[in-house]
């Protein structure tokens, strides 16, 4: 990989632009010079976060994967299966005519946005009647705390109570990605590509520049791709971290594992070809076509695999155990 010496200097230069928390803060009720409280998130807290940033369309729960998928008239659907001792069956259609993204489950609903019409939709986990929710169109839907959190159609922050119906305006916006953390909001602004913390008081800290990739925080970092590098932050003072990336790639895909944070991005100079690797690399290229990490959390990891021309190929399953099978529609692959 060639070294970009003059880039990364002009990102470093920029980042501790960012550091000035005193004079790039906003917000009111807070005492001048407060700074930002320490914030670590687990592992499984940082999984839950990763599946936000790439709209999960599978949910793993209790030996029942619900999924998107086909009919057999190759229909889109919202699906069930049953996985148990490395075999998955039993194959069930819970709703008809729908792309269900950022799957969620509270008190017995799955909860989703249709992709086809931008709306918040419910089914029962069962299967039932499906019910409209928000028309939209919502994004960044994440269930925490007994509440949903997304971002509606004006780009504010919502937090939904099911239970009684009621939206709590926690974000003005506008937002492309929240995330409920510590004691405020994580957040991406919709038009500037910056990331901000708002804390219980309503102070506001920048954490990146514009043009920022959505984040992902792990333990007590966070990261995100910005002019081609990989950048960590820390939230409890340590120094700022810059890792180069291949050359070409877009927005990459942080998901956070056992061993640390794994990458994964797509090179388009010539065909589709994805790479992936640590931080500091090695990056192994894989298959043409690209995958995209759709579940990863207990004990389950689940990939969307896409042909280069982005027609899904079929689901990659693989557990902690060592099985790993292929499927799509109801069939193995």
């Amino acid at each position: 990989m060639k070294k970009r010496m003059l880039p990364l200097l002009l990102l470093l230069l920029l980042l501790a632009g960012c550091g000035r928390e005193a004079a790039d803060s906003t917000g009111g009720g807070a005492p001048a010079g407060e700074r930002l409280a320490p914030i670590s998130l687990s592992l499984e807290e940082s999984q839950a976060m990763a599946r936000v940033l790439n709209a999960n369309r599978v949910l793993y729960r209790e030996g029942s994967l619900y999924c998107y998928d086909f009919d057999r008239d190759w229909k889109p659907v919202l699906a069930r299966y049953t996985w148990k001792d490395g075999k998955l069956s039993g194959f069930r259609v819970l709703a008809e005519g729908c792309v269900p993204e950022y799957l969620c489950y509270v008190d017995g609903w799955l909860c989703y946005i249709n992709r086809d019409t931008g709306a918040m939709e419910r089914v029962s986990a069962e299967g039932g009647e499906r019910q409209l929710m928000r028309r939209g169109p919502c994004s960044c839907l994440t269930a925490r705390g007994g509440l949903l959190y997304y971002c509606d159609e004006a780009g504010r922050g919502q937090a939904l109570d099911m239970a009684r119906n009621f939206d709590t305006l926690v974000l003005e916006g506008p937002c492309s990605f929240l995330w409920p953390m510590g004691e405020g909001i994580l957040y991406r602004e919709a038009d500037s590509g910056r990331i901000l913390y708002r804390n219980e008081n309503g102070r506001e800290f920048i954490l990146s520049p514009e043009g920022a990739s959505p984040p992902l925080v792990l333990e007590d970092r966070i990261w995100y791709g910005f002019a081609g590098s990989l950048v960590a932050r820390s939230f409890s003072g340590g120094e700022d971290l810059v890792y180069a990336l291949p050359e070409h790639t877009g927005d990459p895909e942080l998901l956070p594992v056992n061993e640390g944070l794994l990458l994964r991005g797509i090179c388009d100079t010539n065909g589709v070809l994805q790479w992936e690797g640590g931080a500091e690399g090695p990056f192994e290229d894989l298959d043409r076509g690209y995958r995209i990490c759709d579940w990863l959390g207990e004990g389950l990891w689940v990939d969307t695999v896409y042909e280069p021309d982005g027609r899904i190929r079929c689901y990659l399953l693989r557990d902690e155990a060592g099985n790993e099978l292929s499927f799509l529609a109801g069939k193995k692959q």
